[in-house]
This record gives structure tokens, C-alpha cells and sequence, in this order.
């Protein structure tokens, strides 16, 4: 929908989530996010169900399990990225509020920058105070397009006819 996703999980649950345009350079960049792992291609029902999840209701998120690695500040602010509702968007000034260090946007953006699961930990939703788009690690286009996709969900989940 938004490109080619690449999903990797560990028998814990979901540990990478991102979006690529090439299949090599994305599993380069795995190897070197999880240098000690042993790969092994295959869809296993973990990775089946974070697509369903993905392309068809959001809703669902919470039966997905996730497997994250992370400072105790970045497991804070993916938390808080987990209860942005679908559609909304907030900045990273709120996100550092949420989370109890209100003077620490930058630290929160750095902490939304180096989140492993795209799409799933919806980093997508966050934007600047100033309203502009911020940066997404596969691109502002990319960014752009799921926002208007999950706003689109919203407004045609209102329409009674």
C-alpha cells in the first residue's frame, strides 16, 4: 500500500517493521540493526497478522506482539506514540509532556527517529509544533500518503447513510 514492507520478528513478537524500495539495502540495514541474529526468510503467523493489521484494521493493533530493544526513554515515548488515536496527529512537544520530560522534544524526536517497527509504532502521527511534516526515516512523501490514508479511514468510517 505505501511500498514494499519488510517485517522481522523474533519468537517474542514484531522486533522490525520498515519500508523499502530495495530488498538488499533493507536487509543490509537489518543486519546491521541486529548484527548477532541469524536471519531466515520465511512469513511466520506473528509477521501474517502485523500485515493484516497494516493494510486492514488498525483497530487490531493490540493483539499484535512486539519485541522492542531500548533505552527506557525510548520505550517511553514509542509507548506514548501507541496511544495517539488513528487519524490524529501530535508534536513532539506533547509527546515529551505525555511522557513527564516536557523540556526534551529534541530527545523525543532522536527517540521517534530510531523506532524499529514502522507503521505499527505510528511515528508517522507526529509533527512539528510549527504544523510542518517533520522528517519519517522512509521519507515525508511516504509520511504524507499514511497520513491522508488514515485520515481517509476516519472520514469514511463517519459517512451514515
Amino acid at each position: 500500500m505505501f511500498g514494499n514492507i519488510l517485517i522481522a520478528s523474533t519468537y517474542k513478537g514484531i522486533c522490525y517493521m520498515g519500508f523499502s524500495d530495495n530488498k538488499q539495502i533493507a536487509f543490509s540495514e537489518l543486519e546491521n540493526r541486529f548484527p548477532k541474529a541469524t536471519f531466515i526468510e520465511q512469513t511466520d503467523q506473528i509477521q501474517q497478522d502485523a500485515l493484516k493489521v497494516h493494510t486492514h484494521d488498525w483497530n487490531r493493533i493490540n493483539c499484535i506482539k512486539l519485541h522492542l530493544k531500548g533505552t527506557d526513554f525510548q520505550l517511553k515515548v514509542w509507548e506514548a506514540l501507541l496511544k495517539i488515536p488513528t487519524g490524529n496527529l501530535t508534536t513532539y512537544g506533547t509527546i515529551a509532556k505525555v511522557i513527564q520530560k516536557p523540556k526534551a522534544a529534541r530527545a523525543v524526536g532522536t527517540a521517534i527517529g530510531n523506532n524499529p517497527i514502522a507503521f505499527l509504532i505510528p511515528c508517522h502521527r507526529v509533527i512539528q509544533s510549527t504544523g510542518a511534516l517533520g522528517g519519517y526515516m522512509w521519507g515525508t512523501t511516504r509520511k504524507t500518503a499514511i497520513i491522508g490514508w488514515e485520515a481517509s479511514k476516519i472520514e469514511a468510517s463517519n459517512i451514515t447513510v
